[in-house]
């Protein structure tokens, strides 16, 4: 029996990472209860021993605990999963690497964006799914959460090329997915878990946003329904539940990752610019804790550049975490594959996701996010 049999992953159905967690767990087909944070056991058991109130959490029959959907598929990879969802191919494990970062981290601004400044539109949604309907949270919740679109840098300057963006994104990933049922063939891969957080939770659950998808990515919509199945759930496809033989790229993938490129390279440039400068003056030392308080994710504000503009933002160092992830990938690649990805998926200020410079990365050690030294 795996050690994923009757573990309860702690999370909310609306939560961008909570999604990306449930889904890898659900397509293994393991027995994982899915229980509110709200309950009373979250705050009394689990928040005190991983220093923070921050969800999913998985916790397993024994009662060890792993927090980040990113350590819980990871975790699940050496479980002998059903769907395994690192790639064997080279170049197949780059271009997964590069759409996790893409969804867990860029998209930020397009779901929550169209989460909060459309929130008069869906009231009634949103109210219901964060238990303001029903009394069981406090409307407070809801000025916190619109209070993170400054430091996201979602204002009136850039949401017009917030959204711009997002809807080229979606009919880009619409022409994959009217030919594939998911980024690298016919199973996930851990792309396709960092791409559904922002694209179901947000983008794909809550009305606007929903209506959006529909109109113009049906593909896209039918493959957010895909990722939410047990199954592979691909009728419309005659291809066998694997990635794509010969660590094949699909050609219709390689618009997609060249948008990616344009698209966040110069904000991800900027933002390890800042971590660099951060990590040569602060005086840390290997193992420190990246903030001075578990809760504490931001470390500070920096000027970063996006789709032609300069916006302030909150750093987060967690970035670090997941580039870390397109680094090895791209290291372990040959060199005519280096240089195909350096070519093709990696142009321009992107290429800052395989050698930043930097003499720190992001570790983690007790649920926490430490420095670890290069």
């Amino acid at each position: 029996m795996s050690l994923f049999s009757d573990a309860e992953l702690f999370g909310l159905p609306h939560s961008y990472y909570t999604a990306i967690a449930r889904s890898y767990l659900r397509k293994q087909r393991w027995k994982v209860h899915e229980v509110s944070s709200r309950r009373e056991d979250f705050g009394g058991d689990i928040v005190p021993r991983i220093g923070r109130g921050i969800i999913p959490v998985l916790r397993f029959s024994d009662g060890s605990l792993i927090q980040d959907s990113l350590d819980i598929i990871e975790a699940g990879e050496a479980a002998s999963p059903l769907l395994p969802a690192i790639c064997d191919g080279g170049k197949q494990e780059l271009v997964s690497r590069i759409f996790f970062i893409y969804g867990s981290q860029a998209m930020l601004k397009p779901a929550m964006h169209y989460r909060w400044t459309y929130y008069e539109n869906q009231k009634a949604f949103l109210d219901h799914a964060f238990g303001i309907a029903d009394g069981s949270a406090p409307a407070s919740i809801m000025d916190r959460m619109k209070g993170y679109l400054p430091v996201l840098g979602i204002n009136s300057d850039t949401i017009p090329a917030i959204e711009e963006s997002y809807k080229t994104l979606l009919r880009l990933l619409d022409s994959h997915f009217a030919k594939y049922p998911y980024l690298l063939g016919g199973r996930p891969c851990i792309g396709d878990y960092g791409m559904f957080g922002p694209l179901f939770a947000h983008l794909g659950r809550d009305p606007v946003p929903e209506m959006l998808m529909k109109a113009i990515a049906p593909n896209v919509y039918r493959w957010v329904e895909r990722m939410n199945s047990a199954s592979s759930d691909m009728p419309e496809f005659e291809m066998a539940e694997d990635f794509l033989p010969g660590d094949e790229i699909p050609a219709t993938l390689i618009p997609v990752l060249q948008f990616i490129a344009s698209d966040y390279g110069q904000e991800l440039s900027s933002r390890c610019v800042w971590l660099g400068e951060h990590q040569r003056s602060a005086g840390i030392s290997d193992g420190d804790p990246v903030s001075e308080k578990p809760s504490k994710r931001a470390i500070g504000m920096a000027r970063v550049a996006y789709r032609g503009l300069t916006v302030d933002v909150a750093i987060q160092p967690y970035v670090l975490y997941c580039q870390r992830r397109i680094q090895s990938a791209f290291n372990a690649l040959s060199d005519e594959d280096a240089n195909w990805a350096l070519e093709t998926v990696l142009r321009g200020d992107m290429a800052i996701a395989v050698d930043p410079e930097l003499p720190f990365t992001v570790g983690r050690r007790d649920h926490i996010e430490v420095w670890e030294k290069v």
